[in-house]
């Protein structure tokens, strides 16, 4: 039995900083580790996917350590060091004590995860800003005073606050003389540091789906159709789905015998025609068990599984683009926990929704159909005390309050480069508000934040910033995933041809019979740009900065 007494929720470590464990990432961690949990879990059970955190002297808040809490007792174990007893005395107690609330937690993982599509090259610019000082050698208060005085010289001082070196230097090493290495070292932004990621889920998955077999084939043709069969048992069935590229089949079963309690009920058939395992009594209808279906799938074909992007909103973007994909920028070691609205994924700070599309003079862009953050949104409604848009619970605070768009169009200038495209466009004002209307379009951030992000990145790297034409399908045609494939609809939504079985014939038929409207956008070209080594986590930098990163600028992984 858990102690009735008020756990310690802190751990004093010998080196003065206080651990404490975190279930933020708890759902994360069981969906991305697939980790299954047992029904009467133990302590132990729950250590892969809690947290140990670390507040450091001097500070308020804790700040996530990269390890859970059996990666921290394991690497106790192995450099047999004297807290290990101690360490798991606490964290037995700790958790021992909440149990009963643990053990409400799902015990198997949704198959919804986040996953990193590439790793940016984002660094800070504060090491280097400190090696070019002629200080080499000073004391703790001095090396404060200058640090303080870079603000006045372009460091943003959101940088120089996050970085933690002012708050380290006062209190860890007051009264003490530190080297500029020394200095350097005592910068940490990982916790203020993105992640590239995109919702994902894991499996087996093919582009032919279900087709329903016997929609329009009269009953009388069933068997000459091959779509009725007989198990010996008194029952037959009709093959209602098959699966176009496995041949699996979802049957409708039925008794012949009046007197049965149930007259109909549903089952799932392999490529052979024989019953796979299933519960006894069936399905009570075809989607319970096509879904069942597309489980056993994915076990049987799992050798075959990988991570497979989802896209959540791509009806929401202009129609005719390809390599659609939906980038979320995350703050995964932020120490707060914020829900998007949008996205499962925790601290989401941008979402991007990507395409690439080609221009009237045949150049290839990576182009944005939107750029969103959530966090900032609900941020800026609790300080105007917008009841109809802020969160029943007020969201934690987030970095990159003001900067938010030039991070998020440095990444997507870096990652169309990365993707060797010729430039990165955006939408404007003008096309959000023909697509939500009413729904309030953030149009700052498309007349005036946006512009200016892409002004400081365009002045540092001499890029051409210019407005290009692109040809847009208007929405005389749509194309959209039905049940029974990909259909084509008119303005009205009614469909204008049979079903697709992939999205690219689709696309190609409204295309030849859709009209297409012209609009202008703005564009940053790449041009003859260098690869980008380094990309400024805060401001823009410089040229050299951003083409000839040295390796020891930053300090983000500790």
């Amino acid at each position: 039995m858990p102690d009735k007494a008020q756990p310690n929720y802190s751990y004093t470590a010998l080196d003065g900083s206080v651990l404490a464990l975190s279930e933020s990432r708890f759902d994360e961690r069981q969906r991305r580790q697939r980790h299954r949990l047992q029904k009467g879990a133990v302590c132990w059970d729950y250590a892969p996917l809690l947290d140990v955190v670390r507040r450091e002297r001097g500070f308020r808040n804790h700040r996530f350590t990269g390890k859970s809490a059996a990666e921290w007792v394991a690497d106790l174990r192995r450099r047999k060091s004297p807290e290990l007893d101690r360490f798991t005395h606490w964290y037995e107690s700790l958790v021992g004590h909440f149990l009963g609330e643990l053990a409400k937690r799902s015990r198997i993982p949704e198959n919804l995860y986040s996953i990193e599509v590439a790793r940016p090259p984002l660094t800070s610019s504060l090491p280097s800003l400190i090696r070019g000082l002629g200080l080499k050698r000073a004391s703790a208060e001095q090396w404060a005073a200058t640090l303080r005085a870079m603000t006045s010289k372009g460091v943003k001082p959101e940088e120089l606050d996050e970085s933690g070196v002012l708050i380290r230097l006062e209190t860890q090493f007051a009264g003490e003389t530190l080297s500029q290495a020394q200095v350097v070292r005592l910068i940490d932004l990982r916790h203020v540091t993105p992640k590239f990621v995109c919702e994902s889920r894991f499996g087996f998955m093919t582009k032919a789906g279900w087709n329903e077999c016997c929609q329009w084939v009269p009953a009388k043709d069933y068997k000459k159709r091959g779509l009725w069969g007989s198990k010996g048992d008194r029952s037959w069935y009709v093959i209602r789905y098959r699966h176009r590229a496995l041949g699996w089949s979802v049957v409708r079963c039925r008794y012949t015998d009046l007197f049965t309690r149930r007259p109909d009920w549903w089952w799932v058939l392999d490529e052979r025609g024989k019953l796979i395992a299933q519960p006894p009594e069936g399905f009570d209808s075809p989607e319970d068990a096509i879904e069942y279906a597309e489980h056993k799938i994915n076990q049987r074909f799992s050798s075959m599984g990988r991570d497979h992007a989802l896209s959540k909103w791509e009806r929401y973007s202009l129609p005719g683009n390809d390599g659609y994909r939906e980038i979320l920028i995350q703050l995964d070691d932020w120490p707060g926990s914020y829900k998007p609205r949008h996205y499962r994924t925790r601290n989401v700070l941008v979402h991007i929704r990507t395409g690439v599309r080609e221009t009237d003079d045949g150049r290839q862009v990576l182009f944005l159909d939107e750029i969103q953050s959530d966090w900032h949104a609900d941020l800026h409604a609790a300080s105007k005390d917008d009841s109809a848009r802020q969160n029943k619970v007020p969201p934690p605070d987030a970095p990159f309050r003001k900067d938010w768009p030039l991070l998020a169009l440095k990444l997507m200038l870096w990652w169309s480069q990365v993707q060797k495209l010729d430039g990165v466009a955006w939408s404007t004002a003008e096309l959000q508000s023909a697509r939500w209307r009413s729904y309030g379009p953030p149009e700052a951030l498309y007349r005036s934040a946006l512009p200016d992000a892409a002004r400081s990145i365009a002045r540092v790297l001499s890029l051409e910033l210019a407005q290009t034409t692109m040809a847009v399908r208007s929405n005389t045609r749509w194309v959209e995933l039905a049940d029974d494939g990909w259909v084509v609809r008119n303005r009205s939504g009614v469909p204008i041809t049979k079903p697709f079985r992939h999205r690219g014939q689709a696309e190609v038929f409204a295309d030849l019979t859709g009209s297409f409207v012209r609009v202008n956008v703005p564009v940053l070209w790449l041009n003859d740009v260098p690869p980008i080594k380094a990309i400024p986590l805060y401001g823009a930098a410089t040229e050299d900065f951003w083409l000839q990163s040295d390796s020891r600028s930053a300090r983000l992984d500790g």
